[in-house]
Parts: structure tokens; C-alpha cells; sequence
């Protein structure tokens, strides 16, 4: 009797613990989502060997293949306005000479604590479809 007891006991505490691990390691992961890492602002501007532009074209394309949502748009100016994370980014296309165009990520409200990802995922586009023919679309 006195056995089954103690069997009863260690069990319990161990399937108890097991839950607590549990419950923290959810904890640990949902305080990994909600806390962004800083992004250095080196990391937000790019210089590229194409005209102004292509340039402009494929940093458009760049938001919208990664499903962000377009707020506000410039094409004289090479301004877009996008939402990713619930926060807005000004992306600035810069035109530096004929052949060399600058393109930079900053966040609007100039909290750089936002993930790195976005920067990467709209280079890493770009960088991809460097090459890409740009053609117009009549409708």
C-alpha cells in the first residue's frame, strides 16, 4: 500500500513538472514573438548598379511579393508607404546618378526595433530579379 503511494506520488510529480515545462517553454515562445530584435539602419539602405526606374519597379514588386500591404505610393518621388507587423515603413528609392540608385527601408514612426527579415526579404527580391526584363502592360 505504503508503494502504491509513493508510486502515485513520483508520478504525479513528474507528469506535474512536465506540464510546468511545458507552460514556460509556451511563455518562452510567445515572448519571442512579441519582442522584435533591433535592426541596424545599415542593414536598411542598398546601392544598386540599375536606373532609377527599374529600380522604383522592383522594389514595388519587392512589397508586394512578400504580401505586405501598400498604403501610400509616389512614383515621381520613389516613395512607398507599406505595412508588415503592424507598423509602417517609408521605403525610398534615391536616385544617386544615371546608373547607381540607392534604395532605403526606414520605419516611420524611426523605431528601428522591428525584425530584420523585412529588410532582408525586400533585398533578397530585388537581388533575385536583378535581371528581370521589365516590360509595360497594355490593357
Amino acid at each position: 500500500m505504503l508503494l502504491r503511494l509513493i508510486f502515485s506520488i513520483l508520478v504525479l510529480c513528474f507528469f506535474a513538472g512536465n506540464a510546468f515545462a511545458q507552460v514556460q517553454d509556451d511563455m518562452d515562445s510567445t515572448h519571442a514573438k512579441t519582442v522584435a530584435a533591433y535592426t541596424n539602419y545599415k542593414d536598411c539602405i542598398k546601392l544598386y548598379k540599375l536606373p532609377f526606374d527599374k529600380t522604383y519597379l522592383l522594389a514595388l514588386s519587392a512589397v508586394g511579393a512578400n504580401n505586405y500591404e501598400i498604403v501610400e505610393m509616389q512614383s515621381r518621388n520613389g516613395y512607398v508607404i507599406f505595412k508588415a507587423d503592424n507598423r509602417e515603413f517609408l521605403l525610398s528609392v534615391l536616385k544617386k546618378d544615371k546608373n547607381y540608385t540607392f534604395i532605403k527601408l526606414s520605419p516611420c514612426d524611426n523605431n528601428y526595433y522591428f525584425s530584420p527579415q523585412i529588410p532582408f526579404k525586400i533585398f533578397n527580391y530585388i537581388a533575385l530579379h536583378f535581371n528581370n526584363e521589365v516590360k509595360e502592360i497594355k490593357l
